[in-house]
């Protein structure tokens, strides 16, 4: 089978970064593959084994057709920014060398690499675009990704502050595609703080929208239930109903009191003040049920 080759690296994060657009050159050079070390910036947390293999057998076939972006470490060795998992597969394939591109990039472009590299793959699950997306937000703030989400809601509570920076959200967010950053935060931000158990779940998945409505269960025993009934197709309002139980209706307040008035020793534990005043209630009752109240 014959893989298509994904846009260059760099390409969407033209405007964004300075000088990033020169990613778009082709790969000049080749290195070690025992040379690369992990990005410290990866966004994605899992590589599918099955999904690895399939890669590594077609890198076999026909190499690595997409360069890996990385930059210098002490040493003379490289860290990885964009292309690990191609990377991984060329080591299971039995590669000893990959090609490369190599930039000199700071801390915060390496960040933002990373983060686009992954967005433009065709199997990017929610969770990863999630990730991918945070770390955009956090290199446009300045700020760390644990502050990110927290930040951009402050922005959108109080857009006069600081429209500058509003822009430069809008900028980076309407450059990847499909989101803005106030949609992200409202609709999708949430998936990062549910259990790990429901983050694979997305991962391996699992719709979003049933992963925050099972996220709100009080106890795993409730959790790993709606688990079970989303993977047997319940839908998001199904699950919600299991969620919270079924609904009781409402009380009739006429049968209630009624009940409470004949409760004698209820009655007996009323303080004075308490006493008397239901029982004005009580008078003001009875006119109104014998049409003697007052409009």
């Amino acid at each position: 089978m014959t893989r298509k080759a994904r846009p260059v690296v760099g390409s969407r994060l033209s405007g964004l970064v300075a000088g990033i657009d020169t990613l778009a050159q082709p790969a000049t050079t080749s290195l070690s593959t025992a040379l690369l070390d992990p990005g410290e910036f990866q966004p994605r947390y899992y590589f599918n084994p099955d999904a690895l293999d399939d890669l590594a057998r077609s890198v076999r076939e026909q190499g690595v057709l997409q360069p890996l972006l990385v930059r210098p470490l002490p040493g003379g060795r490289y860290e990885i920014v964009a292309g690990e998992r191609r990377w991984r597969a060329a080591r299971q394939a039995g590669l000893s060398e990959v090609p490369v591109l190599i930039r000199t990039l700071t801390d915060s472009e390496a960040r933002l690499a990373a983060a686009v590299e992954n967005l433009q793959r065709e199997n990017l699950n929610v969770m990863e675009e999630v990730r991918a997306k945070l770390q955009v937000a956090a290199v446009t703030l300045g700020i760390s990704e644990d502050a990110a989400v927290a930040r951009m809601f402050a922005l959108d509570r109080h857009a006069e502050s600081e429209p500058a920076l509003i822009e430069e959200l809008d900028a980076a967010f309407g450059a990847l595609g499909r989101e803005s950053w106030r949609s992200f935060i409202r609709n999708r931000a949430a998936l990062l703080n549910l259990p790990e158990d429901l983050q694979e779940a997305v991962r391996t998945g699992l719709d979003y929208r049933k992963a925050l409505v099972i996220g709100r269960a009080a106890t795993p025993d409730l959790r790993a239930q709606l688990l079970e009934a989303a993977a047997s197709g319940a839908t998001v309002k199904q699950l919600r109903q299991l969620l919270h139980g079924p609904s009781l209706p409402n009380p009739d307040v006429f049968d209630t009191v009624s009940r409470q008035l004949r409760d004698r020793k209820g009655l007996a534990r009323l303080e004075p003040r308490q006493r008397a005043r239901a029982e004005k209630l009580l008078r003001q009752l009875s006119d109104l049920l014998s049409g003697q109240a007052e409009d």
